[in-house]
C-alpha cells in the first residue's frame, strides 16, 4: 500500500511506558474505582472543606485520566476493532494546544489506546466513528457526573462545579470536533469515508 504524500505524516511524542491490554485495563479500572471512592469519601466523611476539596480534586483527576482510553477500547472491542496495547505519555497532540494548556497536558500521564492497523482498516466507517467518539464522550460524561454528584452532596464549590463542568464539556466537544487530531473530528472524518 502506497504512502499518502499529500499531507505530512504527524509525529507524536514518545511513550513514557507501554502496557498490555490487560495491564492497561486493570490500571484504568483501578483508577476509576479509587477516584470514585475518593469522591464518595469527600461527600460522606465528616472532615474539613479543604480535605473534601482535595479528595474531590484527586478523585476527579483519576477518573479524568482513566476513563478516556478505556472507553475507546471498550467501544472499539464492541464494534470489532482489535487493540495491541496502551501507551502512557502526555497529550497526543501538543501542537494543537495553547502554550498554557500544552505545559499542563504534556506533563500529565495519559493513556493512549493502540489499535491494530489492519483491524482499523477493515472496520466500517461507523465502527471507527463510534470508537473515536467514545473517548471524549466518556470524558465529558464523567466530568459532568462528578460535578453534579459534588453539587448534590454539598461539596465545596457548590453549584460552581456543574457550571464549570458544563462549560468545560462544551469547550472540549467543540475543540475535539474542530481540531484535526480531535476525537470528534476523527469520528466525523470516519463517517465521511
Amino acid at each position: 500500500m502506497g504512502q499518502n504524500t499529500d499531507q505530512p505524516r504527524r509525529t507524536y511524542p514518545p511513550f513514557w511506558m507501554r502496557l498490555t491490554i490487560l495491564q492497561g485495563n486493570l490500571l484504568q479500572i483501578a483508577g476509576l474505582v479509587i477516584g470514585s471512592g475518593l469522591i464518595y469519601l469527600a461527600a460522606h466523611l465528616p472532615t474539613s472543606w479543604l480535605a473534601q476539596l482535595s479528595l474531590l480534586m484527586i478523585g476527579n483527576f483519576l477518573i479524568y485520566i482513566c476513563c478516556h482510553s478505556l472507553a475507546h477500547w471498550l467501544v472499539g472491542r464492541l464494534v470489532g476493532i482489535r487493540f495491541i496495547g496502551y501507551g502512557i505519555r502526555g497529550t497526543n497532540h501538543p501542537d494543537d494546544l495553547s502554550p498554557f494548556m500544552r505545559r499542563i497536558l504534556t506533563r500529565i500521564p495519559m493513556f493512549t489506546a493502540l489499535t491494530e492497523k489492519n483491524s482499523m482498516r477493515q472496520a466500517s466507517p461507523l465502527a471507527r466513528a463510534l470508537m473515536f467518539a467514545a473517548g471524549e464522550t466518556s470524558t465529558i460524561i464523567c466530568l459532568l457526573l462528578v460535578a453534579f454528584y459534588a453539587w448534590l452532596n454539598g461539596l465545596p464549590g457548590g453549584i460552581l462545579w456543574p457550571i464549570i463542568a458544563t462549560l468545560m464539556s462544551i469547550s472540549a466537544a467543540y475543540s475535539t470536533a474542530t481540531m484535526p487530531t480531535g476525537d470528534y473530528a476523527k469520528a466525523i472524518k470516519a463517517l465521511k469515508q
